[in-house]
């Protein structure tokens, strides 16, 4: 176990909470192991012992018609928990100019800071005029838009993120390397083109779920790390835990260690900003 540096604090940027009691998730049928609900008080038990300041909460995809009672159930969990200083919401960006009732009702949350609409397993729906038209709305509302693709959905994202310049982009996860299956090149390729991009900043997380699950080592995970930092600097780079989906590979901890193996030759000020004050 990897000492933390002291006076280290962290802003989690990729939270999930969810309630399957009060809402559905049909996605969780194909991942068994995290199939119920996880509540704060959860969180604040798998991460006893880690110096975590703020987070925020990522939408979690459950039925597109409940994103409106998913932000009340994380606002609800914030007045447990006030460490919860953000939500990246769902909204149906291919609606086009037709989101902004979505977009309208969000912006009554003040916790709302961004959106994510994913769209892995149709990617070309995000070069689409109306979808194009919905992200181009997102800064008149303050609002970032996370992204969350998997590499084939990568090369429709950047014409996307090309035509729409004044949006900012947060990339989930890395792009979701494919890091079992030894995809390093394609790796390289995808992250260096998204970070030409001004307007993208990426999370250092959801590492280890692309790694195999059981038998995943820092070492492993280690130049991963190390060319995001390269190609994104210091200034665009947060951590993410990606609690609970995390769990199907290690606990909050095993990662953050792993992370701060990845980042041992960086000076503390670099640290601090990708743990901290970038997220701020």
């Amino acid at each position: 176990m990897r000492t933390i540096p002291e006076q280290l604090t962290i802003i989690d940027t990729h939270l999930h909470l969810w309630d399957i009691q009060r809402m559905v998730y049909p996605w969780l049928d194909d991942v068994p192991a995290i199939r119920k609900t996880f509540l704060v008080a959860d969180y604040r038990e798998a991460t006893i012992g880690l110096p975590i300041e703020k987070m925020v909460f990522v939408q979690a995809g459950c039925l597109p018609g409940g994103f409106l009672g998913e932000v009340r159930f994380v606002t609800e969990q914030a007045q447990q928990d006030d460490r919860i200083q953000g939500i990246v919401a769902y909204a149906p960006l291919e609606q086009g100019s037709g989101v902004a009732t979505a977009l309208e009702s969000l912006k009554e949350f003040p916790l709302v800071k961004g959106v994510r609409r994913m769209y892995d397993e149709t990617p070309e729906l995000c070069r689409t005029p109306a979808f194009l038209q919905g992200v181009r709305l997102l800064p008149q509302y303050g609002f970032s838009m996370d992204l969350s693709v998997r590499p084939h959905a990568i090369p429709h994202t950047l014409e996307m993120i090309a035509a729409c310049p004044h949006t900012p982009f947060i990339l989930d996860h890395l792009g979701k390397p494919r890091i079992s299956a030894g995809a390093w090149e394609e790796y390289k390729h995808h992250i260096k083109k998204l970070a030409a991009f001004p307007n993208v900043t990426a999370k250092l997380s959801g590492l280890i779920t692309e790694a195999d699950h059981r038998y995943w080592t820092p070492e492993e995970l280690e130049p991963y790390i190390q060319y995001a930092v390269d190609c994104f600097g210091e200034d665009r780079l947060l951590f993410g835990s990606d609690w609970p989906v995390v769990t199907q590979a290690g606990s909050c901890r095993q990662w953050l260690d792993a992370l701060l193996e990845g980042l041992r030759h960086y000076d503390t000020t670099i640290i601090r900003k990708i743990f901290c004050e970038n997220a701020m």
